[in-house]
């Protein structure tokens, strides 16, 4: 972890696993046990393009679907979850039933970044496995990420924000690494077999919707994951908050199986709870507006917030208990509200004053 003033990052046995493999083999893992389960279909190569609803709009009935014939087919059901995404088509229901869509909180980054695999060749460092070279806020906003794959593979991510234009072909690639604050990336892959093309990505801003504070909403229906709150893949935290999201909706629907209307009782509880969950990640991605272009509502309290973490980040070097703190807090093990224990706030706060 190569962050401005540690290059690296003091390097400790955290008592955990990471474990880096590529997008296709977690799908594809999810899936294999997703097929196990006796009373689960999947359709294939479909796409829900309309939530159906009652004619009052108080409650879904199904969902009406696309196939890959361009043929519209209809399930029924009492309970859609919607994890597509954008959450467009519950925004489109919402729409189309005339209740208002839930606020919106923004925090515009416009990030752009660039991905390549590599071969990882035989004379490859050996002190790490992976890497994340972060800019200096604010002049900086460039950074990369280089983790490995399986097959003996390394994936290496480059970019930027605000319009710093990330490279579209090879030689540019190399051309931005080589420009990062620190040269171990570009050393890493400056002559290692390049085993695709560079893919290009756009994050214009990370996004949070308050379903939370509607007066009403539609009995049956729940989004969940991106389709309430979006944030900055830099922090690499979407699928896991996904995940919590997942084990917080099994939890409600074994504690709601008593009630006499659980799907009823569903949403709003799933809309509360979620914002415990939210909240860790949500903090992080506020750490965006150090950044002076970010848009959005920059909180009244923000610049307290950034020399907290600055003296926390510093307390975190010298000490490898608060350095595994932090790392669990970063990896969505341990909630944000354990920096808050009085003598860890209170030796911040001394680091603060040596400033």
């Amino acid at each position: 972890m190569e962050r401005p003033g540690y290059d690296p990052f003091p390097q400790r046995d955290l008592g955990w696993s990471s474990y880096a493999v590529s997008r296709p083999t977690i799908e594809r893992a999810v899936r294999r046990r997703v097929e196990s389960r006796a009373n689960t279909t999947l359709r294939q190569r479909c796409r829900v393009h309309e939530v159906l609803a009652t004619p009052n709009g108080e409650a879904v009935t199904g969902v009406r679907y696309e196939k890959s014939n361009g043929a519209s087919e209809t399930i029924t059901a009492d309970l859609v979850v919607d994890a597509s995404g954008r959450g467009a088509v519950t925004l489109a229901l919402l729409q189309s039933i005339g209740q208002p869509l839930p606020e919106e909180t923004t925090i515009g980054i416009d990030l752009g970044y660039a991905a390549c695999i590599f071969d990882i060749p035989d004379d490859a460092a050996t002190d790490w496995n992976g890497v994340m070279t972060l800019g200096q806020a604010p002049q900086n906003g460039r950074g990369g990420l280089m983790l490995p794959l399986e097959g003996n593979r390394w994936m290496a991510t480059i970019g930027g924000r605000h319009g710093d234009v990330r490279p579209g072909d090879a030689e540019g690639f190399l051309t931005y690494a080589r420009a990062l604050r620190t040269p171990t990336i570009y050393n890493a892959i400056g002559h290692a077999k390049r085993l695709d093309g560079v893919a290009r990505y756009g994050f214009p801003e990370s996004v949070r919707r308050h379903f939370e504070r509607l007066d009403v909403f539609p009995r049956g229906l729940l989004p969940i994951g991106d389709a309430i709150c979006r944030f900055n893949p830099v922090y690499g935290q979407g699928m896991s908050v996904a995940a919590l999201e997942a084990c917080l909706l099994q939890r409600l629907l074994g504690r709601l199986g008593e009630d006499s209307d659980p799907i009823a009782a569903l949403a709003p509880a799933f809309f509360a709870e979620v914002q415990t969950l939210i909240e860790t990640p949500w903090s992080v991605a506020i750490l965006d507006f150090a950044f002076p272009d970010t848009r959005g509502q920059r909180p009244a309290d923000f610049e307290t917030t950034l020399k907290f973490g600055i003296a926390l980040t510093r307390l975190a070097a010298e000490d490898p208990a608060v350095h595994k703190l932090t790392a669990e807090v970063q990896n969505l093990l341990r909630p944000r509200s354990a920096y808050l224990e009085p003598a860890l706030v209170q030796r911040v706060l001394a680091k603060m004053a040596e400033v």
